[in-house]
């Protein structure tokens, strides 16, 4: 559960957020929609404390997120997950090397672990088995699209943000 209480931001004079309330539930689904500059990528990024609010609470799970610490902070930004525009993915690397990255960075995780998750989260979106493919090899905007949601399933998240999702995952 994620509630904004009475969130005001402001960058260098202009206001951005003034008295925003949120509150998102378990289970459900909240979009939220406005026109370009209106605060909605502000407001995702500070549900997940990437921006401190000037003003206000941000409840996660019951806690104050604005009071907690550095380190307290990233623990609490495990229980997120982020889709990116586009895909956001390496084109470097393979499929399973995008998706376990962040897997790969925690350090948390044996590699027989991470090869597990990503072979589960590939599964969950539909693309079984493309683990050894590069990102230029995947057919069509649908692929990819749905390939932006497996790393944000390999951890099983609370909760998972974009602030464009593609159109092929709109519906």
């Amino acid at each position: 559960m994620i509630r904004l209480v009475d969130i005001h931001k402001s960058f260098r004079g202009q206001k951005v957020l003034d008295g925003v309330n949120i509150h998102c539930r378990k289970g459900e689904i909240t979009v939220l929609i406005g026109r370009s500059g209106s605060g909605k990528s502000v407001t995702l990024k500070t549900m997940i404390g990437l921006v401190s609010p000037d003003a206000g609470k941000v409840i996660v799970d019951g806690e104050d997120t604005t009071t907690l610490d550095r380190y307290q902070l990233n623990e609490m930004r495990r229980k997120f997950g982020m889709l990116f525009q586009d895909g956001a993915l390496f084109d470097s690397m393979t499929v399973g090397e995008n998706v376990s990255f962040p897997l790969r960075e925690a350090r948390r995780y044996s590699k027989t672990e991470v090869a597990d998750m990503v072979r589960e989260a590939l599964a969950e979106v539909g693309l079984h088995g493309i683990e050894h493919k590069m990102p230029s090899e995947l057919s069509g905007a649908c692929a990819s699209a749905w390939l932006s949601r497996a790393p944000s399933c390999c951890r099983r998240r609370s909760c998972s943000t974009t602030s464009r999702p593609p159109a092929s995952i709109r519906s």
